[in-house]
């Protein structure tokens, strides 16, 4: 395990993988002062969403309230926090149990996307679109949401680098945001450019949340558990 080279690749391609080889849990009893200790390394521990630094990744629910961590199946690209004004740059995920049966990672970076975009015949247009700072979210149930509340504006590419994106809850769109946010959708799906990582007990996933989305491959497998814990910049 090499903390620093995890940093480096984490400023360079906007995401690394520590195979730490560790057990962060005894059954469902974390060992919070290790996840907490390892994550501490990258930042400072955020609980603004749901009250606690570490944030359970299983499913336990299945109606239309369940947010992404709460639920099994697939999730598409997203960056965490969209709906806050200032989400937090850095994530970590604590792989705890891999599921049996999918539940992989996915990573495609801002850069990339944007690039995708220029070569498309529609793709000035489109950029135009998502560079607007009038795209709005609706905050998780689970974290505080009401169903009149919304996000403040703000752009899913500005242009600097960075992306804000998560599609299942976003709000009141007009009729060409929600044409492009499905084009938009749609096209994440079969970037040649996207990362899958596998998942063994142990490894540690750090995102840039800022430059880089992650999904999530399709699982049912009730006893996967990851450990999500984001991060300010210290």
């Amino acid at each position: 395990m090499n903390i620093q080279s995890a940093k480096h690749d984490l400023a360079r391609q906007g995401w690394a993988v520590l195979r730490t080889g560790r057990r962060f849990a005894d059954g469902d009893t974390i060992d919070e002062k290790a996840v907490l200790d390892l994550a501490g390394r990258f930042g400072v521990p955020s609980s603004r969403d749901g009250g606690r630094e570490i944030w359970p990744v299983r499913p336990t629910r299945t109606d239309p309230a369940a947010t992404l961590s709460e639920r099994a199946g697939a999730a598409g690209f997203h960056t965490d926090a969209a709906y806050r004004p200032d989400p937090e740059p850095v994530i970590c995920m604590f792989v705890i149990r891999p599921a049996a049966d999918g539940g992989r990672t996915l990573l495609l970076g801002a850069t990339a996307v944007a690039a995708e975009l220029r070569r498309h015949a529609l793709g000035a247009r489109l950029l135009d679109t998502l560079a607007a700072p009038e795209w709005r979210w609706r905050v998780p149930e689970v974290f505080g949401g009401a169903p009149a509340g919304l996000s403040p504006p703000a752009a899913v590419l500005p242009g600097d680098g960075t992306i804000r994106w998560r599609a299942d809850n976003l709000a009141g769109l007009t009729c060409e945001q929600r044409r492009v946010a499905s084009w938009f959708a749609r096209l994440l799906k079969v970037l040649p450019q996207t990362v899958t990582l596998d998942h063994r007990p142990g490894d540690v996933i750090i995102i840039d949340n800022h430059r880089t989305m992650h999904a999530r491959a399709w699982f049912r497998d009730p006893r996967r558990l990851l450990l999500r814990v984001r991060l300010w910049a210290s």
